[in-house]
């Protein structure tokens, strides 16, 4: 958006800062009960498997990574607002080749948000 707005602006990406655990690092954290905390561990666990599977067989099926993280939160007791496999430049959906997954979830009342670039 900054490119294709042309802002006078220079963005700089930077790795997720996680906690030892995992989690990503969030103000939002301190909202977490310790047993919401756990459920919450299920995102980057999702995400990281997603990305180990996506990078071992490097044939990426978006639909099936995308559904593995979905029932890996579920089954922990997240609410999905949603997960995307998007392409790295132009955030749009993708079936295959790099891409970043984006996923953001409600542990509680807790709304968090986590993504995991996957380089295929």
């Amino acid at each position: 958006m900054v490119r294709d707005l042309d802002f006078a602006i220079e963005l700089n990406g930077f790795e997720i800062v996680r906690d030892d655990d995992g989690l990503a690092m969030s103000s939002c954290n301190a909202y977490l009960s310790p047993e919401e905390r756990e459920k919450a561990l299920s995102i980057n666990q999702s995400l990281s498997k997603a990305k180990s599977v996506a990078e071992k067989d490097r044939l990426v099926n978006c639909r099936e990574l995308k559904n593995s993280v979905i029932q890996a939160i579920h089954e922990a007791g997240g609410r999905i607002d949603y997960v995307e496999i998007v392409d790295q430049e132009s955030l749009e959906a993708v079936e295959e080749r790099h891409c970043c997954v984006l996923c953001c979830c409600l542990v509680w009342k807790v709304r968090l948000i986590d993504n995991m670039e996957i380089n295929v």
